[in-house]
């Protein structure tokens, strides 16, 4: 039977405490993954003691040192010897190894201790001796290891779910391998200690839980004790203040992390967390003029032709779509400095059909073609009209506003100086030569006698230079 509500209880066991209880003999490889008693869960068994003190005699066993796991065994079933404070109970050495120091030397002259509880040496001593003339498994072949080698060993094969590292820069402060802050009831050496065993625990006061009874440990005890329960992951994520894609390969036992070191993550890795990044955050992108110049085009054809489906390239929206529309172009990118210097006008272009980039340099063009020949830039940023600024004397006989998107929308034209000052700005290019080109005429040509100033705008040659070309 693996399921309890499968038994007629009188009393049927709390769901949490079932698994709970599930868990620890798990941990203590008591059962196998399919709920099943293992070989050391049988041997466990056997014994007529708490799961947690069962492991900790049998690996004793293993390890040569029963004597030290029946001392161990019995320090922690009984009431702690070593006497408290009666102003401050809750201040108290930790370490297990002081009582265990205190536990030896009272047997050796039986002589009172004063930071010591004779009545409970006496009861852990008493325990400890029907420990030892409990029958056992065989000794096994390993060497008798040191107390102070077995020891943490053994502690921490009984309660592995208590295994904590010291918090960075903090004294006294741990991180539990389930992932609950503990600190140590008093100070001591163990405080700096970076690995511990926490054996008595409560849920303390303020978040992090108390330990009053603890066993410092190595990193070497941890791997030894832990090995093949040790978690290899690969953690890739975007770093906020680093601004770039971060990633480290952990070493874990749960919220513990032994150690990191950083690898360069892959494409398939990386992009998706810039594109998460970029969607947030569209100003990690850097819309240069050419690729703004390109966004408002696609955006004046899609007010103007909207059956024709023209994706929406403006800021907002392109970054919201950056894992569809930019994903293909971020391979070897990995920082927002990178970003910045990335070309969107590919992207841009890769978002529009071979029909759509057809259109658009037909219907939205980036030159027009002016009367003198030359080729001028159309400012498609400059407001909901496209801006053409040409001097003035190169549109000479020009007697229609030039148009995009079919003749549906009229350029507004910026008539410049020679100085390339705009002294007129019209979107009805005939009606400027027929009323307003006269009186622009009389200013210009005393400011710039060397230019060409007819008084028929309509039969001059446009030119872009001081004397007309012949």
């Amino acid at each position: 039977i693996r399921d309890p509500s499968r038994l007629n209880w009188l009393d049927l066991p709390q769901q949490s405490a079932w698994k709970a209880a599930t868990e620890l003999l798990f941990n203590l490889g008591a059962l196998d993954p399919d709920g099943s008693p293992t070989m050391m869960g049988k041997a466990m068994a056997a014994l007529p003691l708490h799961p947690r003190l069962s492991r900790l005699l049998l690996h004793a066993q293993e390890l040569g040192n029963r004597n030290l796991g029946c001392d161990l065994a019995a320090l922690l079933s009984e009431r702690d010897i070593l006497k408290r404070s009666a102003g401050r109970p809750d201040i108290c050495e930790p370490d297990i190894a002081e009582r265990l120091h205190l536990l030896h030397r009272w047997r050796q002259d039986k002589l009172e201790r004063t930071a010591a509880d004779v009545n409970a040496l006496q009861s852990v001593d008493c325990v400890a001796r029907q420990l030892r003339q409990i029958p056992g498994p065989p000794a096994g072949s390993e060497r008798s290891l040191h107390v102070n080698d077995s020891m943490p060993r053994l502690l921490l094969s009984a309660f592995p779910d208590r295994l904590a590292k010291k918090r960075d820069d903090s004294s006294g402060r741990f991180l539990l391998a389930q992932g609950r802050g503990v600190r140590l009831a008093a100070t001591c050496g163990m405080s700096n200690s970076a690995y511990m065993v926490a054996l008595v625990l409560d849920a303390g006061v303020k978040g992090d839980g108390v330990a009053h009874i603890a066993c410092a440990l190595t990193e070497n005890v941890v791997r030894d004790e832990y090995e093949g329960r040790i978690e290899t992951v690969r953690r890739v994520g975007w770093d906020k203040r680093r601004q770039r894609v971060g990633a480290t390969l952990e070493e874990r036992i749960g919220a513990i992390v032994l150690d990191a070191k950083p690898f360069s993550a892959s494409d398939e890795e990386a992009i998706p967390l810039l594109c998460e990044a970029v969607a947030s955050n569209p100003d990690m992108l850097r819309f240069t003029k050419e690729a703004m110049q390109m966004q408002c085009r696609v955006a004046l054809l899609r007010r103007c032709f909207p059956d024709k489906q023209w994706p929406d390239l403006s800021r907002d929206a392109f970054a919201k779509n950056a894992s569809k529309l930019l994903a293909p172009f971020l391979s070897g990118i990995r920082t927002s400095a990178q970003l910045q210097q990335l070309s969107l006008i590919p992207a841009f272009k890769a978002a529009l059909s071979w029909e759509q980039q057809r259109l658009l340099d037909e219907q939205a063009p980036a030159y027009l073609t002016v009367p003198s020949k030359h080729r001028v830039a159309l400012d498609y940023a400059a407001g909901d009209v496209p801006v053409l600024a040409v001097k003035l004397q190169e549109m000479f006989g020009c007697a229609d506003t030039p148009a995009v998107a079919g003749g549906r929308v009229k350029v507004l034209l910026h008539l410049l100086s020679p100085a390339g000052r705009p002294v007129q700005i019209t979107q009805d290019l005939k009606a400027f030569w027929d009323n307003g080109y006269l009186a622009v005429r009389k200013d210009l040509r005393g400011r710039y006698p060397k230019h060409p100033w007819p008084d028929n705008p309509w039969s001059a040659l446009p030119t872009r230079r001081v004397k007309p070309q012949k």
